[in-house]
């Protein structure tokens, strides 16, 4: 009883050690060169975050395109061309798409993000990205240029 009560004591007074936190699962989007990739990867990393909670990190693609996605380097890839057809998700002729990889389609923390890109699909449309591209050449950063669009059509 005695070495019990020693034990509880002990373990009272020793002091805890903080734990790391936890901030969830991050998408890894690989952009491609040009202006119209990253416009178009700002605007579904806002939306995606916005609609699922789900954090982005930036890739830089690099040219590799389809290779990185087959290879499970990135989990989105949003580039000018060389995307696989298969696994397009949106697609804006001459500006950029964006396909998905297998983990966002696959795993159970990514359940939210294919339906919400699917959805941005239906909404966005060459014109819009174009607006985003005007703000940008007068100066805007593109993330904010991206927050000004969803938020001007009510999409966020």
């Amino acid at each position: 009883m005695r070495r019990l009560s020693v034990l509880i004591l002990l373990l009272m007074v020793l002091p805890a050690t903080p734990a790391p936190g936890c901030f969830g699962p991050k998408l890894h989007v690989g952009v491609g060169p040009g202006i119209g990739a990253t416009a178009l990867a700002e605007i579904a990393m806002l939306y995606v975050k916005e609609k699922t909670g789900v954090e982005s990190l930036r890739v830089d693609l690099a040219g590799q395109g389809g290779a990185a996605l087959a290879g499970e380097k990135v989990d989105l890839a949003v580039a000018r061309d060389g995307l696989p057809a298969t696994a397009v998700l949106l697609d804006l002729p001459g500006l950029a798409g964006l396909a998905a990889g297998p983990r966002p389609r696959r795993d159970i923390q990514f359940t939210t993000v294919v339906p919400a890109l699917e959805k941005l699909a239906g909404l966005l449309r060459p014109a819009d990205l174009r607006e985003v591209l005007a703000a940008v050449a007068a100066g805007r950063p593109a993330a904010a240029a991206a927050r000004d669009l969803l938020q001007s059509r009510r999409w966020i």
